[in-house]
């Protein structure tokens, strides 16, 4: 697609109806990264997300997906210790989550092991610029790379990545011009999340496209939807019948055959 000049798009999924609609729609890739469990399970920050967690949303999504290329995200400090650990996480995503590649926040000092993950067979797609499980750090969640120092690094990194082999690499929260730079540099696809459209693909979390998450929606995310005050509605229009008596309505409600009715009533009166 990259050669082709074909757009890919990329969306973060975590459970099995939005995994299911999403596909039939029709996307190429499908990331179960760590805003999955912020988004759902209430996590401030990725370092405290379980690695159960990521495996439990990666089986929901694995199970109901025919087409989309399923990505798992490594847990936080899973692949930094040792190649051994490294490659025995990776694939542990791939054989009990059903994933077909993960994902990894690389860096110069973690080359080393990304490539122990794809020399045993298990492809990996790269994760630059801002990263969330790295946010002290870099000093919190703002955009990276936006001074010529910064930017330098992190196309070292890109290259690094590359002689690591991964397969594609997603720049989140990083100037266009750096995106675009990259994206002429690298044989592999670049994905952008905030990264301005100067890429070969575009990424969004699921969560921040409709609007369902408990946090404020991130600044270089966009949204297409806001399901929130329509749940808000639905969840007070049943609280509100229920209190009433107006739910459940009779058309909802089974009824014993009329002679069933009378064959209970003589057997409790037996009793």
């Amino acid at each position: 697609m990259k050669e082709n000049s074909e757009r890919i798009v990329a969306l973060g999924v975590y459970d099995s109806p939005m995994a299911a609609w999403a596909d039939a729609v029709g996307f190429e890739i499908f990331v179960i990264g760590n805003s999955g469990p912020m988004s759902l399970f209430g996590h401030k920050g990725s370092t405290t997300v379980k690695p159960d967690e990521l495996l439990f949303m990666t089986r929901a999504v694995s199970r109901v997906t025919e087409f989309a290329l399923i990505v798992a995200t490594m847990p936080y400090m899973s692949y930094v210790a040792s190649r051994e650990e490294a490659v025995r996480t990776a694939a542990w995503l791939v054989s009990e989550g059903g994933a077909d590649c993960v994902q990894c926040h690389g860096n110069l000092q973690t080359a080393e092991f990304i490539a122990a993950i794809t020399g045993a067979g298990v492809p990996v797609y790269a994760h630059l610029g801002l990263q969330s499980v790295r946010k002290t750090e870099q000093s919190g969640y703002g955009a990276k790379g936006k001074n010529a120092h910064d930017a330098k690094r992190i196309v070292d990194e890109a290259r690094a990545m590359v002689d690591a082999g991964v397969f594609a690499i997603m720049l989140e929260h990083v100037p266009v011009e750096l995106t675009q730079y990259i994206r002429d540099l690298v044989p592999v696809p670049v994905i952008s999340l905030g990264s301005g459209p100067e890429a070969d693909g575009i990424y969004l979390v699921s969560a921040d496209l409709i609007g369902y998450s408990i946090f404020r929606k991130p600044v270089n995310a966009g949204q297409f939807a806001d399901v929130k005050p329509v749940i808000e509605e639905a969840l007070q229009a049943y609280a509100s019948r229920v209190r009433a008596g107006q739910y459940p309505t009779d058309d909802l409600t089974r009824h014993m055959d009329a002679e069933e009715l009378d064959d209970f009533k003589k057997l409790i009166e037996e009793v």
